[in-house]
C-alpha cells in the first residue's frame, strides 16, 4: 500500500468493495485512521496513572452500561402506503376540496372519518388530520414527540414493490448503481463492527422480526449483520435444537446463494440465542398490546419492548406490516391497517415508559412508494411515488418537515390525468437516512457519507443531535498503553471487556501490515494487560499501531517503540 492512498477520505471509496485486497485497504483507511486519533485520550483519562485490575471493570460497566445508547426501530409498511389518506388534507389551503373531488369514494371526511380531536395542530396552521383509527398517536403529537415528513421518495420512481424497497434499503439511484449490492444499515454496521466476522459479538448489532429478502442489513462483504426471527418460541427452538452450518461451498448459482444466506441467518440465531433470551426474560410487557388485529405488528413491537427493557444492547430493530397494496375497496381496510400501526406504536411507547426506557428510542415508518392521487375505478389506488413518513420518540423534534403536496397546483388539474406527484417538491429519503445515521446513531460525518455513498444534506429531525457523550456502545474499551514497570523495553497494552468475547490484539505498521498477533483467545469479562516485547517479534524502533478486535468492534492507538 502506498502512503499517498492512506489519507483518502472514506467518501472517496465506493461501497461496492471488490477484491479482498481492496476490502482490507479500504477498511484500514476509512475507519482505523479516524479512530487512532479520536480515541487517543480515552486510555489516559480512564487509567489516570493507575494500574488496571479486574476491580475496574465493574465501575466502567456501571458508567457506560449496554442499553444506554440511542436505539432505532423501523416499521416497514410494505405494499405502498397511501399517505394521502394517512395525513389527510383538512383545510381549504391544504387542498381539501380538490382531495375530495379526486377521491369521491375513498376520501376521508371531517365529521365522519375524523373529527376535531384528530387535527394535527400546534405547529403552525392546522391543515392536516389523522384518520380516527389513528387517534392513539394524538398524545405523542400533542407532546411534540411525533414528526411527519411530507412527500418522501426518490427521483424516477420505480413502481415495482421489490425493486423500490431495494432502493430504499440500499440508497441506490437505480438497479445499476453499485450501492444496490449492500444495505444502508449493513454499511453502517460494517463501520460500527469492523471485526464482525473475525470476532463476532454475542449481542446482535441489528434484529429483524419477520423474514424479508431486502438488503438493508447486508454489509459490503455480503455479510448479514442482523438476527432474524418470527417469535420467541421459534427462537427458543433454534437455540435448543439447532446446529451451526457451513455457509461456503454452495457455488454462485441462485440456489447456492440462497442456501448460504439462510444458513448464515441460522448461525446468527444460534450465536445470539443466550443473550437475546436472557434479555427477553429479564422483564415483561407492562401494558396490553392490541390483539386479533389485521397484522401482527403489535406482537412484534411487544417483543422488541422486552428486549430493550432487558438491556439487550442491540441498537437497530426492523419490524414489518404488510397489506398496503390497496388497489380495490381500500378505505375501511386501509384505515384498519393504519389503526394497527397507531395503536401498536402507542402501546410500545407506553410499555417502554412504564419502565423508564423510552427516552433513547426513536421509531420511524417507511414504505417503498405512495399511491396515486386520484382513486382508480375500483375504489382503491394504484402505485404512486411520494408518501409521508412518521417518526416518534422523546428525541424527535415534533411537527411537520418538508413540503406537503399542493393539491391546488394547476399542473395536477390537467383534465382526468391526475395520478402522480411528479411536479411536487419532495424530500429524498436519503437525506432522512443520512440524518438518522449522523444525529441519532452517532456515526462520524465522513463515515455517514461513505455509508450513504455520497453526501446528503441533513435535516432538522432531533432535539439533541449526537455529541461527544453519545455513540457506539462500550462493551469493549481500549484503555491505552504504559511502559512495563519492570522492563522498559516492553510496552503493556491494556483493555477491558464488559461481556465475554473472542479477542485479538495485533501490532501493525502505519500502512496496515500485521507484524505481530499478541493475543488470540476467548476472554471472560474483565480487564487485561498484554505485554508487547519488540525483541520477541523482531520489530525495530519506530511508530506503530496496536489494534484490539473484540465483540465485533475494532479499536486502535498509535504508539512508539524506542
Amino acid at each position: 500500500m502506498s502512503h499517498d492512498k492512506i489519507n483518502k477520505k472514506p467518501s472517496e471509496f465506493t461501497p461496492d468493495l471488490g477484491l479482498a485486497h481492496n476490502e482490507e485497504h479500504i477498511l484500514w483507511n476509512r475507519r482505523q485512521f479516524l479512530m487512532t486519533g479520536g480515541l487517543a485520550g480515552l486510555g489516559t483519562m480512564l487509567l489516570g496513572g493507575l494500574s488496571v485490575s479486574p476491580l475496574m471493570a465493574g465501575g466502567l460497566n456501571a458508567a457506560i452500561a449496554p442499553g444506554d445508547e440511542n436505539i432505532l426501530v423501523m416499521i416497514k409498511m410494505f405494499g405502498g402506503n397511501d399517505g394521502l389518506n394517512m395525513i389527510v388534507p383538512y383545510s381549504t389551503s391544504a387542498g381539501k376540496d380538490e382531495y375530495l373531488k379526486l377521491r369521491p369514494t375513498i376520501g376521508l371526511k371531517h365529521g365522519t372519518d375524523y373529527n376535531d380531536q384528530h387535527l394535527l395542530s400546534g405547529f403552525g396552521e392546522t391543515q392536516f388530520a389523522l384518520p380516527s383509527t389513528m387517534s392513539g398517536l394524538m398524545p405523542l403529537w400533542n407532546e411534540g414527540k411525533m414528526a411527519v415528513l411530507h412527500n418522501v421518495g426518490y427521483p424516477d420512481q420505480n413502481y415495482s414493490h421489490f425493486t423500490s424497497i431495494e432502493l430504499w434499503s440500499t440508497a441506490a439511484d437505480d438497479t445499476h448503481d453499485k450501492r444496490i449490492n449492500s444495505g444502508i444499515m449493513g454499511r453502517y454496521l460494517d463501520q460500527d463492527f469492523p471485526s464482525f466476522s473475525e470476532t463476532p459479538p454475542t449481542v446482535p448489532p441489528a434484529l429483524r422480526i419477520g423474514y424479508s429478502t431486502d438488503r438493508i442489513f447486508t454489509s459490503p462483504g455480503n455479510q448479514q449483520m442482523e438476527l432474524v426471527f418470527n417469535d420467541p418460541n421459534e427462537f427458543y427452538r433454534l437455540a435448543a435444537f439447532g446446529k451451526l452450518y457451513e455457509t461456503e461451498g454452495f457455488g454462485e448459482c441462485p440456489q447456492g446463494e440462497e442456501r448460504a444466506f439462510l444458513r448464515q441467518l441460522t448461525n446468527n440465531s444460534l450465536r445470539y440465542s443466550q443473550t437475546v433470551t436472557t434479555a427477553y426474560n429479564k422483564t415483561s410487557n407492562k401494558v396490553a398490546y392490541p390483539k386479533n388485529t389485521t397484522s401482527r405488528l403489535a406482537e412484534q413491537l411487544a417483543i422488541i419492548a422486552r428486549l430493550i427493557k432487558g438491556r439487550l444492547g442491540t441498537r437497530i430493530f426492523l419490524v414489518n406490516i404488510d397489506g398496503f397494496d390497496t388497489h380495490t375497496v381500500q378505505k375501511d381496510y386501509h384505515m384498519r391497517l393504519l389503526g394497527d400501526v397507531a395503536n401498536s406504536v402507542k402501546a410500545f411507547y407506553d410499555d417502554l415508559k412504564a419502565d423508564n426506557a423510552q427516552s433513547n428510542v426513536t421509531t420511524m415508518t417507511y414504505s417503498e412508494f405512495g399511491r396515486t392521487i386520484r382513486e382508480n375505478g375500483s375504489m382503491g389506488t394504484d402505485h404512486g411515488n411520494l408518501s409521508p413518513l412518521m417518526m416518534f420518540g422523546d428525541g424527535v423534534k415534533g411537527g411537520f418537515k418538508g413540503n406537503p403536496i399542493d393539491l391546488n397546483d394547476k399542473v395536477l388539474k390537467n383534465g382526468d390525468t391526475v395520478v402522480y406527484y411528479e411536479t411536487q417538491k419532495a424530500t429524498d429519503y436519503r437525506h432522512m437516512f443520512s440524518t438518522v445515521l449522523k444525529d441519532w446513531l452517532c456515526l462520524d460525518g465522513e463515515l455517514v457519507d461513505y455509508t450513504m455513498g455520497k453526501p446528503y444534506q441533513g435535516m432538522d429531525l432531533f432535539n439533541s443531535p449526537c455529541g461527544a457523550t453519545k455513540g457506539s456502545n462500550f462493551n469493549t474499551i481500549l484503555l491505552g498503553h504504559n511502559p512495563n514497570p519492570t522492563n522498559n523495553r516492553i510496552t503493556d497494552i491494556k483493555f477491558s471487556i464488559q461481556i465475554p468475547s473472542e479477542v485479538k490484539v495485533y501490532i501493525k505498521s502505519l500502512n496496515g501490515m500485521t507484524l505481530a498477533k499478541l493475543f488470540d483467545n476467548f476472554a471472560p469479562k474483565g480487564s487485561y494487560t498484554i505485554p508487547c516485547d519488540p525483541l520477541k517479534w523482531k520489530i525495530p524502533p519506530g511508530e506503530y499501531v496496536y489494534q484490539l478486535n473484540a465483540g465485533g468492534k475494532s479499536f486502535l492507538r498509535r504508539f512508539v517503540i524506542v
